[in-house]
């Protein structure tokens, strides 16, 4: 595993969007990757040395690779806690026991492991006691299951991102494009919120230097972002101004009371569509300490949202604008 040879890497969630990316990152770099998804066929699109079409939720044979890359999730709004235990809990013993032959294996974990407050979050500062929401509380049990019985040939490596973002992207631009009305950003969003956000290519960098490094401790847990902290609302404006190709206004939505919204925007109803766990995670800073990984992988990241931007917004307008992309999005 040392050095920058080839590897015979194993990676779930490949049909989404992490997973997909990283399976073509890694192909493109001249490993062999196995892509694992639960869908019968991959998208046509999707890089890869072979396709593994499994159940994450049962048991299966084990891995023939070098390497494992957990990235498969489950992102639902409406999931009740044991469906999103069964898909991040059990779903990650079955992985961890089919990647028992792997000499590496990588966990993507999340920042909804943390209670977010004034200062940035330490790795240490994760706690099952904490005020977590369901998924973040899955996530964190997730994590467990890889400190426990470690293979003396084996190192493990969890990252925990911060609102990731690319090209590819299915979660967190919609997420944003419910803001905008008739040209106008309604954000729920206080101006002065700082956060983290982690550009996903940054994620698979630091795998790659999880793979190259010649001494490790046999569990390594990190926090993964870019090196920039942002202001939440500056982002969304930018991000969504390059889409539409003209500046946006920022209208500031007050979230509390609850009833203002009722009362004083009751024709803005795409901002109470917003899930009442994100509405809790934009009320304050959530930002990530990047000491850890900076130490321990010698971690200097390269991209960030202002040299992306423009390559998203690209993107999007080469999809056929905001409104063909959304249509996509509903019709996968």
């Amino acid at each position: 595993m040392e050095g920058d040879h080839a590897l015979k890497i194993a990676i779930t969630g490949a049909n989404e969007f992490l997973g997909s990316f990283l399976c073509e990152y890694f192909y493109s770099a001249g490993h062999e990757v196995i892509a694992v998804g639960k869908q019968k066929l991959p998208p046509p699109d999707l890089k890869f040395s072979a396709y593994q079409q499994t159940d994450l939720l049962n048991p299966f044979p084990a891995f023939d690779a070098d390497a494992c890359i957990h990235a498969a999730t489950y992102h639902s709004e409406t999931a009740a806690y044991p469906e999103l235990f069964l898909h991040h809990v059990e779903g990650t013993l079955n992985v961890v026991e089919a990647a028992k032959h792997c000499s590496h294996l990588v966990f993507i974990s999340s920042s909804s492991v943390y209670e977010f407050g004034i200062h940035p979050v330490k790795e240490t500062d994760a706690r099952i006691e904490a005020k977590l929401s369901d998924y973040g509380e899955t996530k964190l049990l997730a994590e467990e299951v890889l400190s426990y019985e470690i293979p003396a040939s084996q190192k493990r490596l969890i990252l925990r991102p911060r609102v990731i973002y690319g090209i590819g992207d299915n979660f967190f631009l919609p997420k944003l494009f419910d803001l905008v009305k008739d040209g106008t950003i309604f954000s729920p969003v206080d101006k002065n919120i700082k956060t983290s956000l982690t550009h996903i290519e940054n994620i698979a960098y630091a795998i790659g230097l999880f793979f190259r490094q010649k001494e490790a401790e046999s569990l390594q847990i990190y926090n993964v972002a870019d090196e920039s902290v942002y202001l939440l609302t500056d982002t969304i404006r930018e991000i969504l101004s390059a889409i539409e190709d003209h500046p946006l206004h920022v209208v500031h939505v007050p979230l509390k009371p609850l009833s203002a919204i009722d009362k004083l925007y009751s024709k803005l109803h795409f901002i109470k569509k917003l899930h009442p766990a994100i509405l809790d995670a934009i009320h304050q800073n959530s930002v990530l300490d990047l000491h850890c990984i900076q130490k321990g992988l010698h971690y200097k990241p390269g991209r960030n949202f202002q040299n992306s931007v423009a390559e998203i917004a690209g993107w999007i307008k080469s999809m056929g604008g905001k409104k063909a992309y959304l249509q996509q999005l509903s019709a996968s």
